[in-house]
């Protein structure tokens, strides 16, 4: 059996096992945050450099043999390419650029995103090393009690005017840089004396987003496309070769096509065969070996993402036997909405999406998911039991939940817990091997 399939083995198993009280679908996905999720890749980082994180670190069979004497960690976050994507893009392409890495004896695994696994959630665990739970950026909206509203933490402005503009809260006093109850993966580092440099797509060098979950580093840089993003990460890993230290790096373009044209389409491997281009040629053939020296490279993905036909919408207005027993519109996502009873009612709106929707929706107990550890364990951030409200409904299959009075557009979406939403890849190796 190859680590693979022994890593994925045990992921499946978290469902019926750690997640038996929930009574998960058997199609869904848990996150595994006891080493085989994305929350453990920067707990890991901290632990090979030294410091220390409650996190666990990954699955020590991940990382066995490509550890020692690391001096530099690269990590790249490439957004939204979910595990089997990958697999099935390198399967059809032998001269895609990471299979060099392959070959030379790296190690590419399935792990699962957090939940929900939406950028928000994902990203800041991705920056951190604390899980939802924790860091309580639980989603892409989210009620905010101390402002009064349900908030669009892409843009951090209200989600009722939104369309204005964005950092609309930010303007209003809100401090990013005050608004997560942990802190960065750079924070902690810096306490062990190990910068970090970071690449991102210039338009997010200084959004509300990027200054609430990067914070810390000793360099920022913008970057205009992907084979923008190897030249400078490659320049940076020369100019820092005798330097201890960690390099990061975000790429976005898969999933703005995947949310554009939908996961399947064929833009997306095509995107995925050029970042590998450009890996191989601008960045792993013309780096020195003093360079390569000590560096682990580690490639993972934020959530995976899966079609969303517009046909799959359940619209909540259409259906006032639902809607007229709720506070507000949901918050979370489309595919994780939490729900906000009015006093009252919540048995009967749980009762009228099983019975209405029984084979669409999943519903949990907000509060019973939270205690289960769905959204992680350790120190729950004192916010997070107020911005889950009542219920979560997890819709199957493809289906999602709207509340907007226009139309969706996104033909790709994520947050819930399917399978190509939760197993992203893994890809870690040795540059110098």
């Amino acid at each position: 059996m190859s680590l693979a399939t022994k890593i994925l083995k045990r992921i499946r198993a978290e469902r019926t096992t750690r997640f038996k009280k929930l009574n998960l679908p058997a199609e869904f996905i848990a996150p595994n945050y006891a080493g085989r999720s994305i929350v453990n890749v920067p707990a890991s980082i901290i632990h090979i450099l030294g410091g220390h994180i409650h996190t666990p670190p990954l699955d020590p069979a991940i990382t066995r043999g490509l550890t020692t004497g690391v001096q530099r960690i690269v990590l790249i976050i490439a957004d939204a390419v979910g595990y089997q994507r990958l697999l099935d893009t390198l399967d059809a392409n032998p001269q895609n650029g990471f299979h060099k890495l392959l070959q030379r004896g790296a190690n590419l695994v399935p792990i699962t995103s957090t939940f929900p696994s939406t950028t928000t959630a994902a990203l800041t665990a991705l920056w951190s090393g604390y899980t939802p739970a924790e860091h309580g950026f639980v989603g892409y909206q989210i009620f905010l009690r101390d402002y009064g509203i349900r908030a669009n933490m892409i843009a951090f402005s209200p989600a009722a005017t939104d369309h204005f503009g964005a950092q609309q809260l930010v303007n209003a006093g809100l401090e990013p840089e005050k608004f997560l109850p942990v802190p960065a993966l750079p924070q902690t580092l810096e306490t062990i004396g190990v910068p970090v440099y970071n690449l991102i797509e210039a338009p997010y060098v200084k959004s509300p987003l990027s200054r609430a979950q990067i914070r810390g580093t000793k360099e920022m840089r913008g970057v205009v496309t992907s084979s923008d993003l190897w030249v400078t990460l490659r320049q940076m890993l020369e100019h820092h070769r005798t330097e201890r230290a960690v390099f990061t790096a975000y790429w976005s373009a898969v999933d703005g096509i995947a949310h554009t044209y939908g996961a399947s389409a064929e833009t997306v491997p095509a995107e995925i065969n050029n970042f590998g281009y450009s890996f191989e040629y601008e960045f792993w053939r013309k780096l020195s070996a003093p360079a390569r020296a000590g560096t682990l490279f580690l490639l993972c993905a934020d959530h995976g993402q899966l079609d969303s036909p517009l046909e799959r919408a359940i619209y909540l207005h259409q259906h006032p036997g639902l809607w007229d027993r709720l506070v507000m519109d949901f918050a979370g996502e489309p595919r994780a909405a939490y729900l906000y009873c009015r006093h009252g009612e919540k048995d009967a709106v749980r009762e009228y999406l099983e019975t209405q929707f029984d084979e669409i929706f999943c519903v949990l107990d907000a509060q019973t998911a939270l205690a289960e550890g769905l959204f992680g364990t350790g120190n729950i951030a004192p916010e997070v039991k107020h911005r889950l409200g009542d219920l979560i409904v997890l819709p199957r299959k493809n289906y999602y939940l709207w509340d907007r009075m226009d139309e969706p557009k996104m033909l790709g979406r994520h947050g819930g817990l399917a399978e190509t939403e939760m197993l992203v890849p893994l890809l870690i190796a040795r540059l110098d091997a």
